[in-house]
């Protein structure tokens, strides 16, 4: 019988979570909503770190030399709201977990600040490339239109009925290589929620480093690097999937144990 991981997760209030100093990115350099739609990236490698919130605002500090931030009517932290569709016994999630390399997942993504819905699929080939196809939409809908169900049938998944499983929320700080084409995600606040329950983990933060290269170097991976955080696998949605459903969750027992680690760590 399979145990609901999220018995052993314990939450700890939001207010443990010191917030962001204000002025943390006044040293910045700024980039514009469109000048950042303009490094596109829709195809990329992605490496990926999770570490305690006490060590976001010192690692956020030594990048001013080198990154700008993203900045949209004096705001540098946005909300975004991710819900994504599967099958009713999970084909896309346990792909990931039976380490199938060649996959998808498929979300309706809100950018709830400047009111904007995309429909998304990201697809991970076999040379851990990920490659990501978007639309954007008026509204997220109750189900795939006909277009959506054709881009998910051209994929390869013509006999999937794909329906909303979990929305996950959190906030998120966008910052960008002044040199190279990189871009690197901070999102904190993070919450998981479907029709029966929710959780949430305000004591993390998942980095993640998208480029061009497999192995790219830059200054925001040696930082973190010196403070003992290490690469590693992490997937929002099969994390809060594990935590929320009763599936088979063997494979992401690493990515559980390590959530309950930092959500007992102490600053």
């Amino acid at each position: 019988m399979l145990q609901e991981p999220s018995q052993n997760i314990k939450e700890k209030p939001t207010g443990e979570c010191s917030a962001l100093s204000p002025a943390i990115f006044d040293s910045f350099k700024t980039i514009s909503l469109d000048e950042l739609d303009k490094m596109k990236l829709l195809g990329r490698f992605d490496s990926k770190f999770v570490f305690h919130r006490s060590k976001l605002e010192s690692i956020i500090n030594q990048m001013s030399t080198e990154y700008h931030v993203l900045k949209i009517k004096n705001q540098t932290v946005f909300h975004y709201e991710s819900t994504y569709l599967d099958t009713d016994d999970f084909k896309l999630y346990l792909m990931h977990h039976n380490g199938k390399p060649e996959r998808i997942k498929v979300r309706w993504r809100k950018y709830t600040d400047i009111q904007k819905v995309f429909f998304e699929v990201k697809c991970k080939t076999s040379r851990k490339k990920t490659e990501k196809i978007r639309t954007e939409e008026p509204a997220v809908l109750p189900e795939l239109n006909q277009a959506q169900s054709e881009l998910i049938a051209s994929l390869g998944y013509q006999d999937y009925c794909l329906k909303p499983k979990i929305t996950i929320s959190y906030d998120r700080i966008t910052m960008v290589s002044k040199s190279e084409n990189i871009k690197v995600t901070l999102d904190m606040n993070i919450r998981f929620e479907n029709m029966v329950g929710a959780k949430e983990l305000p004591l993390l933060v998942v980095a993640e480093v998208k480029s061009r290269r497999l192995t790219p170097k830059c200054l925001f991976i040696e930082t973190i690097k010196k403070l003992g955080i290490r690469q590693g696998s992490f997937s929002k949605y099969a994390t809060g999937t594990a935590i929320l459903e009763l599936v088979k969750h063997n494979a992401f027992k690493p990515e559980l144990l390590l959530v309950t680690k930092i959500n007992n760590e102490r600053p």
